[in-house]
């Protein structure tokens, strides 16, 4: 389910539940319902994540993935995820 949360300033990630709505009127136009949202510092940010090789077991290995480990779960690849203003243009395929 996606959704939407502002992020309250008190130095820890302190996150409540917002609106759709609320994230419109703040960067104006509308937003895509497939994609999750936070406000913070009274700006709209998009979820974007990325697969990447295992930093526990990737070391000294050629090609995109580890060997594997208990930190990637086996699979030699972790997600890893930030918030980017929406106003910041998006890299192709996303």
């Amino acid at each position: 389910m996606r959704k939407v949360i502002r992020r309250l300033k008190n130095g820890v990630h302190n996150d409540v539940p917002s609106t759709y709505s609320e994230a419109e009127m703040i960067c104006g136009h509308r937003l895509d319902r497939r994609r999750n949202y936070a406000i913070i510092n009274n700006e709209v940010c998009g979820s974007v994540n990325w697969t990447q090789p295992c930093s526990g077991c990737h070391e000294g290995v050629e090609g995109d993935r580890g060997m594997g480990c208990d930190e990637c779960g086996y699979t030699g690849k972790s997600i890893q995820s930030f918030w980017l203003p929406i106003d910041v243009p998006q890299p192709e395929g996303e």
